[in-house]
């Protein structure tokens, strides 16, 4: 073994499934039929149907998990190569003996502590008869969105922080996502239309509960004061409270460990509109992109977030007053998984030389886009753009949209130029309406004065009824 282990930990989705004593029945997986497989047979991820399947692989390309776009890992997976023998199926029963870099899937729908034990069986089949002793300080977690949380209920809670080098979070929602909450309490709607299947299927999984935001994100308007979410009286979010105390008993693990435990490099999103916060008046819940003047910015002002998670909910407790250790970042939530830099990031701790130097994207020109996970079949797609912290007056300067279908590299893109909104200074815009599919949206602004050349991109699913 190599001086590190590399262990990739990947978000909701991230992970391909198979029915459980059956690999070869893959449930979940990155095939373009994903879109109408789900919604035509979407008791195959009822956990109600099927407690358990099986982890097999991280899934390689982007796509619909029936509420949101989830990330493929094949440009990161390639990108680690550089580092030697991967172990691309993370099977604690045959590991790859001599792997450099090791995925670790888990059965995403059951949630972190689940998770945590199958990652700890992958890292401990690769250990093999390693020592205790030699085995500290030679894992370094590279952890996606809820990976990260994944990742520090093992280090934290079941203790294995001695073997960790360090813990390096993309967009990990450390302190929940407002956008879950939305999820579960109003469901799954595309142009505001319910849409049962996948709806049903978030609400089952443990997972989707501990996305929730673990702070007063909620302005209860019955009540006159802010409320953590398994405080409102929401039949819907009877699973809140149990997610909730995952998260301080996460919080107490890492308070508690010595200060020579693990590095922790959180990499967050900052430039793009995020949902932020919530109201109730005792009937509807709305979230919001606006923080409200009791939620505490200080020293966050100009920071939104990936478009999934805010930006200080990026960021673990124990970090609030260590800004400067982390790493902002252009991207938006999905697209963080093919962050520049990580190579070298890593090489830096093969290398045993410390980190510092590594800088991230705040205090420079970036776009902040605001754009709809989901579309409907046919219908035009808005899109609206920010030019943050640009010194110069942007309001004639041209933005475009294009728009592409996922993984059809001879496709020729669709673009509209963006108008510019001077009520609202912002650039907005609508991309002609498509068939059901992944598309990726691509936003430029060239030669922006005092800026350069910016750009932002995602991936949109459209939806038929």
């Amino acid at each position: 073994m190599s001086n590190h282990l590399i262990v990739v930990v990947p978000g909701i989705g991230g992970s391909v499934l198979a029915r459980l004593g059956d690999r070869d029945d893959v449930v979940w997986d990155a095939g373009k039929r994903d879109i109408g497989d789900l919604v035509v047979r979407p008791k195959r991820m009822s956990v109600n149907e099927w407690p358990r399947l099986e982890p097999i692989g991280l899934t390689r390309s982007t796509k619909l998990l029936g509420f949101t776009i989830v990330a493929g890992y094949e440009r990161l997976l390639a990108s680690l190569g550089a580092f030697g023998k991967i172990d691309g199926h993370g099977d604690p029963k045959r590991p790859v003996l001599g792997a450099d870099v090791v995925v670790a899937p888990y059965d995403f729908r059951l949630g972190v502590v689940d998770a945590a034990k199958r990652l700890d069986a992958v890292v401990n089949a690769h250990f093999g008869d390693v020592s205790e002793a030699e085995r500290a300080g030679r894992v370094v977690v590279v952890a996606h969105s809820l990976g990260g949380l994944v990742a520090r209920q093992w280090l934290g809670v079941m203790g294995r922080w001695r073997w960790c080098r360090s813990l390096i979070t993309l967009g990990t929602p450390h302190r929940g996502a407002p956008k879950a909450l939305d999820w579960m309490v109003n469901g799954v709607r595309v142009l505001g239309a319910p849409l049962p299947w996948p709806t049903r299927l978030l609400r089952e999984w443990t997972s989707v509960a501990e996305l929730l935001p673990r702070y007063e994100a909620v302005t209860d308007l019955t009540a006159g004061r802010a409320v953590y979410p398994h405080e409102l009286p929401i039949p819907v979010l009877s699973t809140a409270r149990a997610a909730y105390e995952m998260h301080l008993e996460i919080e107490r693990a890492w308070t508690e460990m010595p200060r020579g435990g693990p590095e922790v490099v959180a990499c967050l999103g900052w430039s793009h509109p995020t949902p932020d916060a919530a109201t109730w008046d005792g009937t509807t819940l709305t979230v919001t992109p606006t923080a409200p003047a009791w939620l505490d910015r200080t020293g966050w002002e100009n920071d939104f977030g990936d478009g999934t998670v805010p930006a200080i909910s990026a960021v673990p407790i124990e970090m609030s007053n260590h800004q400067n250790d982390l790493i902002r970042l252009r991207a938006r939530h999905v697209p963080m998984v093919d962050t520049p830099g990580l190579v070298a990031l890593l090489t830096r701790y093969r290398q045993r030389r410390d980190v510092g130097w590594i800088r991230g994207e705040e205090g420079t020109a970036a776009i902040g886009l605001d754009l709809p996970e989901m579309h409907a079949v046919g219908e035009p797609i808005p899109v609206t753009v920010h030019l943050r912290q640009v010194p110069s007056d942007v309001s004639r300067h041209p933005v475009f949209a294009t728009l592409t279908p996922s993984g059809d590299d001879l496709a020729e893109p669709v673009e509209v130029t963006l108008d510019w909104a001077a009520d609202r200074r912002l650039f907005t815009g609508e991309l002609p309406g498509q068939p059901e599919g992944l598309f990726d949206v691509r936003i430029c602004a060239r030669a922006v004065p005092g800026a350069g050349d910016l750009s932002a991109q995602d991936t949109i699913a459209v939806v038929g009824p």
